[in-house]
């Protein structure tokens, strides 16, 4: 059949208007309103098997968490309660975590007992090797992570997510003689009160750092994605880094170096030299002391206050940004350096 027009009805004359439409042979009926129609009741069909689809492999999900559940004790959650007898020769702690949150205290012992108390709810398998942990060769080990979390990230067990209260009693004696305390968390929170060890070392995957009192020869503390909040920290050197996070320290006598690659870096009552860099980020440095300080920023402000008594000399230089710093004395050779790429520089008293 040849291709053709229907004729339009009269406008004037009363009645339902006839739109003209294409008439086409047999083989190209596609354009009709019946075939319309049953295009889009196949259409809702084709959807309808994709929602089903969907919904089953929610269900099958549902069902290897439900197995896993029953196969590794996922869910079956116990508060504990656990003493580990330290004796005498203990030299190194260290603690491992995924999603648990970790509060640690280190107390000096009472009872002239060196032992580490450990407090929480957990799943059954962690409260287990917790409860087997002995001192090996003169270390501690506290294990909190299952192996699976590692390789796989799996935090989707809310249950798991529970606060671990990890007491550490230690004599005067035994506190000086430890050699190093090493505590790593994936997911979960870290806070630590009261930590001492010639070597201190805190690292976190994902989760904030909140340290009150620290006390170290050698101490880092590294969080890839979190903030790092530190109080009071005396000893030889601190190293504080983020990749992604602000840093906030107060009261800091030792050695700095603080960097954070995305995060602002607040350093309030620093006794002692220190190098600060942010890529981007504001720099706020309050010095107690007149030694010198070396602070870098690619995109951010630098304030930094020293006291009125530094006798040294100001390096400071912004390629986009107004630098204002007091009359240098000169009397000394302390240098405060400052470079900003974009960002104001402000040294005041």
């Amino acid at each position: 059949m040849g291709l053709g027009y229907a004729t339009p009805q009269d406008p004037t004359k009363v009645g339902r208007p006839i739109l003209p439409r294409p008439v086409f042979g047999r083989e190209n009926r596609v354009y009709t309103g019946v075939v319309h129609y049953r295009s889009e009741r196949e259409y809702s069909t084709v959807m309808n098997r994709g929602a089903r689809i969907a919904v089953g492999g929610i269900l099958v999900l549902i069902g290897i968490a439900a197995l896993l559940q029953y196969a590794f004790g996922f869910g079956s959650d116990e508060e504990y309660e656990h003493t580990v007898p330290l004796g005498d020769g203990v030299r190194e702690i260290k603690i491992d975590s995924a999603s648990l949150d970790l509060d640690i205290r280190f107390t000096e012992s009472v009872s002239g007992e060196n032992t580490v108390h450990v407090k929480g709810k957990a799943a059954s398998r962690i409260v287990n090797r917790i409860r087997s942990a002995e001192v090996t060769d003169g270390v501690l080990h506290l294990g909190f992570a299952e192996p699976w979390q590692w390789s796989l990230n799996v935090s989707l067990f809310q249950a798991m997510n529970g606060k671990q209260t990890v007491t550490v009693e230690l004599t005067e004696d035994a506190m000086s003689a430890l050699e190093s305390f090493r505590v790593n968390t994936g997911s979960g929170s870290l806070h630590a009160s009261g930590a001492a060890a010639r070597l201190i070392v805190f690292t976190s995957d994902s989760g904030g750092i909140r340290i009150d009192g620290l006390r170290s020869d050698a101490a880092t503390v590294h969080s890839d994605s979190g903030s790092i909040r530190l109080e009071r920290f005396e000893g030889g050197s601190l190293r504080l880094r983020t990749d992604s996070g602000s840093i906030h320290a107060n009261e800091v006598s030792a050695l700095l170096i603080a960097s954070s690659d995305s995060g602002s870096v607040t350093i309030d009552h620093l006794t002692g030299t220190g190098e600060i860099r942010t890529n981007s980020g504001s720099i706020r440095v309050a010095k107690d002391d007149d030694t010198g300080l070396d602070v870098v920023s690619d995109s951010g402000s630098v304030r930094i206050t020293v006291p009125a008594s530094f006798g040294g000399v100001y390096d400071a230089a912004s390629d986009s940004g107004s630098v204002s710093h007091p009359e240098p004395a000169g009397a000394s050779g302390e240098v405060i350096r400052v470079r900003t790429d974009s960002g104001s520089i402000r040294i005041e008293h």
